[in-house]
């Protein structure tokens, strides 16, 4: 995944904490996928390829809390130097 820069990882904070419905629905999803990989069939590339870009969405908007907070302190400490 393309590495998000600091304001799409806030934003992707502020969509978590004000749409947790999102967040809940994104987790739901991706692991419904990871379910059925193992009976995709002949689309196993597909649904891996599915599951992949789903599990980089829920972790960016599962890890997106600390990930700001981190980017605040950074932004913080390189203002006070």
């Amino acid at each position: 995944m393309k590495r998000p820069d600091p304001n799409v990882v806030d934003a992707t904070f502020r969509i978590r904490k004000q749409s947790p419905e999102f967040y809940l629905w994104l987790k739901d999803w991706y692991y419904s996928e990871l379910e059925r990989l193992p009976s995709a069939g002949q689309n196993v590339a597909l649904s891996q390829g599915r599951c992949q870009v789903l599990k980089e969405l829920y972790e960016l908007f599962d890890k997106s809390p600390d990930i700001a907070a981190q980017s605040r302190r950074i932004a913080a400490d390189h203002a006070h130097q």
